[in-house]
């Protein structure tokens, strides 16, 4: 990629984890460049061309740390999760703005949908792999892993939505909410796994 592109999508980063996607402006990103406006619609036409490539970034620092965790699984399929989890909440953490913008209606064109989902498949195929790593050791018995992954990821975003949905609507940070979710989050996984309440959806 090219380096003044970099250089875009970093400060980007910073100021939409800052104020929003709603509240930054592209004038502001080409001034903190240091470029003019002009250039900067060079590289980016528009603010979602931009986004799309702030996400993409952002979700593949998530993604490659994911996949780690995974391959480094040793037959403890919770440690797995609540690694993961853990992992989650302090990428949430440090982006908790862009978190909450996600669910904004002037991003969700159709285009920008389409992008989103191809983001959350990848996210979803990370859980599959573990799953299978524990259905493959015996540590797991389930029968439909992608649909069970599935429904258990569900849950996983639902408890997520559930305690930032005021921060969403009001578009005001609350960090304290992280804590929050990862607890739930946890509680909820050790209830699947832990203790057997659902082990064969």
């Amino acid at each position: 990629m090219d380096k003044r592109k970099e250089e875009i999508i970093e400060v980007a980063i910073r100021r939409f984890s800052h104020y929003g996607f709603s509240k930054t402006t592209m004038n502001e990103i080409a001034d903190d460049v240091k470029i003019t406006k002009a250039n900067l619609y060079y590289y980016y036409p528009d603010k979602i061309a931009l986004i799309k490539d702030v996400i993409c970034s952002i979700s593949n620092t998530l993604l490659a740390k994911e996949q780690e965790i995974v391959k480094s699984y040793d037959g403890d399929l919770l440690g797995s999760l609540f690694a993961l989890l853990d992992f989650r909440a302090e990428h949430m953490r440090k982006h908790y703005m862009l978190y909450i913008n996600e669910n904004l209606d002037w991003i969700r064109d159709e285009s920008f949908t389409e992008f989103i989902e191809k983001i959350e498949c990848r996210d979803l195929e990370v859980l599959q792999s573990l799953m299978n790593k524990a259905v493959l050791d015996g540590s797991l018995k389930m029968e439909n892993v992608d649909e069970s992954t599935a429904i258990l990821r569900s849950v996983i975003k639902g408890l997520a939505l559930n305690h930032t949905v005021r921060d969403i609507i009001c578009g005001i940070p609350n960090i304290d909410n992280i804590n929050k979710i990862l607890d739930s989050q946890k509680k909820a996984v050790n209830l699947i796994f832990e203790e057997r309440i659902v082990t064969n959806i």
